[in-house]
Order: structure tokens, then C-alpha cells, then sequence
């Protein structure tokens, strides 16, 4: 076979003998199907060669990233390190102190809210809002029924202790004469004694109702020396002793609270005695200082803050209840640092960065922020100042992290 031949022609060894032909007869030459020599060699090179391409093209994969440390931190390779900003976490400055929200109020124990004592109508009111009362000083005048009936009970009271004692006097002078008894002298002193209490009676009822003998009105007068603040009655008004709003209030402002917002997680580091700075937004350039007088003893469920109490002089009155304003506590801001908005990660209700160890690796450690000005944001616990934070690329970081952890 000429296939036959030709295969066996390419795959010859040298020196090898050849089919001839003699005339007309043919010689024919049987070839055995053994392996050649050099046919093993090409196999094995066909078989090595795919082997070394398949470990080049395994070479060329980039490895991988990132890797989990041995003790959770997290370590990049290659370029996605190259993104990787870090810079040191600076320490809070006075114009980023930490404060605490807060109002001004009145120091409850300068100030007199006053309501109708007694049901009636306004015959006169005698001061505005504004004015300086000293104590003891009218400030209105209320036409009182009660009162006019308590004034007939004295004044009957009174009468009836009169004919006592002269009954007393008579029953005694004729016991002394002979012509009266013994018991009609005691029943007399008996009489005597029960008019004494009922006039004693009917004066301190027209004193609690605040009026006086023979009069029909109730004079308001105010128990403490200050300014009136508040005034909700007119001549003619009908007053009622349950009714909501007070008549007149008067302040003494020389002297005002504070009411500060404290988070529960804050309270460690608020005492009483604290030094205390107030910034007011209607006056930015006085910041009156004063000291905390009381933390409160109670969170509120809702916003789970307490209030704590910082009283602070207001010698001109340019300060007034009801203000809003900000409250600096040194004990706030010890330890807190500054650092760019952009290292702060969040994670549901959690906040986190990442910082650098001294071995190159990444750590992530959980934060409790603050206030944010301009492009910082106060970091109240969880770093330090000086510790190395991720300030560009935190985002890639955590990723690459998340995959590898």
C-alpha cells in the first residue's frame, strides 16, 4: 500500500532497506507497527508544552488583594493599596468643643407666679409688664364675694363675743352679790369661751382669703422684689381660683438657669461643679461662665437625656427666659479628636474607621461621633490623638475587607 509505504518511508530509520523492483516482479516489504524512536520524544513534547502553557497563563493572573491577618486585621497587596490615604487623628480645638443644647430659664427660686386666690372681678390693676415692683408692692384688686362674707362672719363674730363678756361680767357681779349662782356664773364663761373661739375662727378664714376686716376686696401683692413679666388680667376680668393662666408674675432676673440636654452616655463625665461656658446665638459676644448646681437624677424615656442645671449671673437682664442656647463642658471634650467626614463609616446604628498598625495592616475599631464642622467631625471616644486613620479610601477598604473576612 502506497499509505502504507509512504508512512513508513517518513518514519525510517537511516540505513534502512528499501523495496526495489526487478523486472516485472515485485519485492514486497513487510513493516513492523513498533514505536520509532524519535516518535516517543514528540509525544512527550506535545504533552510538555501544554503543561507550560497552562503555568504561564496561571502566572499572569494577578494574585489576590487582600488578606485576613491571624489576628482579624486585614492586609492589601498591589494596587489597591496605592488608594489608601492615612493621616494622623488630630486633637478637638476650642472652636470645635463639644456642647450640649440647652435654654435659659427662670431660677425658680426668684420668681412668683401668682393665680386668684379667690373667685371674683378686677376692680383695678396697678402694674405692666416691665415695671420694678419691690415686695410688698399692690399689683391688683379683686371685688370678692368670699371675702365679703368672711368680713360679716368677723364682724358677727365679734358681736357675739361682746354680749359674752358682758353676759360673764353680769353673772359674775351678781354671784358676788348674792343674788346669782354658781352655775349660771359658769355657763356665762362657758358662752364666753365659745364666742372668743368662733371670732378667732372667722379671723383666719378672712386671712387665708387675704382680706381684711370691713372690706370686700383682695388686694395682690408681690411677695418678692423683681420685675413683672407676665401679665393676663384687665379691669373687669372675672377671675376663678382653678382657672389655668396666672395673673401677674414677677422675676427676679438678676440671677437665671440653665437647662442643659445630657445623653446618658455623658453623664460619667458631667458633675456638679463643673465649670460651664454659655454661648447664647442672640449675643455671640458674651459667653457668661457658670457651674453646674444639678445633674438630674432621672433619663427621659423618650429622649433619654437628663438635665443638668447651670446658673450663671445676669447682672444687665439682657438675657431672658426661654432663650436657646449652647452649653461648653471641658469634662465633654477630653480625649475627643477631629477627623474628615469621609473616614466615618457607618454600619446599621454603628459607626467605625479603619486605622493603620505599625506592621502595615488595617484595623477596624468602632467610634462614637459628635458634632460636624466644616469638613470634620468630632470623635468623642474610640481614638486618640494621633492615631493613624484612613481618611481616603475607607470605602474600598471596607469592601475588600468584608470579602475577605
Amino acid at each position: 500500500m502506497s499509505f502504507g509505504a509512504g508512512m513508513i518511508t517518513a518514519y525510517a530509520r537511516p540505513g534502512a532497506p528499501r523495496a526495489r523492483n526487478a523486472g516485472t516482479q515485485s519485492t514486497t516489504v513487510t513493516s513492523r507497527r513498533t514505536p520509532l524512536p524519535h516518535m516517543v520524544p514528540l509525544r512527550t513534547s506535545l504533552l510538555l508544552f501544554a503543561a507550560l502553557a497552562c503555568g504561564n497563563a496561571a502566572r499572569v493572573e494577578p494574585g489576590p488583594t487582600h488578606a485576613k491577618a491571624p489576628d482579624n486585621t486585614v492586609e492589601l497587596h498591589g494596587q489597591s493599596a496605592s488608594y489608601i490615604r492615612v493621616e494622623p487623628a488630630s486633637a478637638g480645638t476650642r472652636d470645635s468643643e463639644r456642647s450640649l443644647a440647652a435654654r435659659i430659664a427662670f431660677d425658680d427660686r426668684k420668681v412668683s407666679i401668682m393665680g386668684p386666690p379667690v373667685q371674683g372681678r378686677v376692680s383695678s390693676v396697678d402694674v405692666i409688664p416691665g415695671d420694678h415692683v419691690e415686695k410688698g408692692a399692690l399689683l391688683l384688686t379683686i371685688r370678692a364675694p368670699d371675702i365679703a362674707a368672711a368680713s360679716a362672719q368677723l364682724t358677727e363674730a365679734k358681736t357675739a363675743r361682746a354680749l359674752a363678756e358682758r353676759n360673764a361680767e353680769r353673772a359674775k357681779l351678781l354671784l358676788d352679790r348674792g343674788a346669782g349662782s354658781q352655775a349660771e356664773s359658769q355657763q356665762a364663761d362657758s358662752a364666753l369661751a365659745q364666742a372668743q373661739a368662733e371670732q378667732q375662727r372667722a379671723e383666719a378664714v378672712l386671712a387665708a382669703l387675704g382680706g381684711s376686716h370691713g372690706s370686700n376686696e383682695y388686694q395682690l401683692r408681690s411677695p418678692i422684689s423683681g420685675v413683672v413679666v407676665e401679665r393676663n388680667v384687665s379691669v373687669g376680668t372675672e377671675v376663678h381660683v382653678d382657672q389655668d393662666k396666672p395673673l401677674v408674675t414677677v422675676a427676679d432676673l438678676s440671677t437665671l438657669w440653665v437647662m442643659a440636654d445630657v445623653y446618658e452616655q455623658d453623664l460619667a463625665k458631667v458633675h456638679i461643679g463643673d465649670e460651664a461656658r454659655v454661648h447664647v446665638p442672640a449675643f455671640p459676644d458674651k459667653d457668661p461662665i457658670g457651674h453646674i448646681t444639678y445633674v438630674g437624677n432621672t433619663i427621659d424615656p423618650v429622649t433619654r437625656v437628663a438635665t443638668a442645671r447651670i446658673e450663671i449671673p445676669n447682672p444687665n437682664s439682657s438675657l431672658r427666659p426661654g432663650m436657646f442656647a449652647n452649653v461648653e463642658v471641658k469634662g465633654l471634650s477630653e480625649g475627643a479628636v477631629d477627623i474628615p467626614i469621609a473616614a466615618v463609616l457607618a454600619r446599621r446604628d454603628q459607626f467605625f474607621v479603619f486605622t493603620r498598625n505599625p506592621n502595615g495592616t488595617f484595623a477596624q475599631r468602632e467610634v462614637r461621633p459628635g458634632e460636624q464642622h466644616g469638613e470634620h467631625i468630632r470623635i468623642l471616644s474610640g481614638l486618640a490623638p494621633g492615631d493613624p486613620v484612613v481618611t481616603e479610601g475607607a470605602i474600598l477598604l471596607d469592601a475588600e475587607a468584608n470579602e475577605a473576612l
